[in-house]
């Protein structure tokens, strides 16, 4: 199953627990574990986005495999830039009861298309780097992986993202 499949399947099993335990007036565990189980697909999502990027960073900081796997790379997160709002469904922010542990800034709901457009801006730094792998320059690609880190994660984790500790 390619990895797009497995995060929008996970998701959306994750959106049902919610559905379901909201729904059916499910005490309140019921609903936090719901939102635990949302937040863990999302941060497993987002540590393979960036397994990407560090894969990418070996190549453009010490050569380490080639132009064409930087385009695999970038083509990967493309794909799961397009299910990143799916990932953030309502209720589980940082400032949300579920006593789960998460940097999602209550401004994900707040700017809805403001996160939106930021999750797009990801998916188009990322295809502009998969374009850049297909000329196989190595300063091209440089300049846009750079353009991906501060466009593309940049738009979400400066404003979407609560800083770790």
């Amino acid at each position: 199953m390619r990895f797009g499949n497995r995060v929008a399947v996970a998701a959306a099993a994750g959106a049902l627990v919610i559905a379901v335990g909201l729904g059916s007036g499910a005490i309140r565990t019921e609903a936090a574990m719901g939102a635990k189980d949302v937040i863990e697909t999302r941060q497993k999502a987002m540590k393979e986005l960036g397994g990407h990027m560090k894969a990418i960073n070996g190549f453009v900081e010490k050569g380490e495999g080639d132009a064409a796997m930087v385009a695999e790379h970038a083509t990967a997160i493309a794909q799961t830039s397009m299910k990143i709002p799916e990932l953030f469904p309502e209720g589980t922010s940082l400032a949300d009861s579920h006593g789960v542990k998460t940097a999602a800034k209550p401004e994900i709901w707040s700017d809805r298309p403001g996160f939106e457009k930021a999750a797009m801006s990801l998916g188009t730094e990322a295809e502009e780097l998969a374009e850049a792998a297909k000329g196989g320059d190595k300063q091209a690609i440089a300049a846009a992986f750079g353009e991906l880190g501060k466009n593309g994660c940049g738009g979400c984790h400066s404003n979407f993202r609560q800083k770790q500790d």
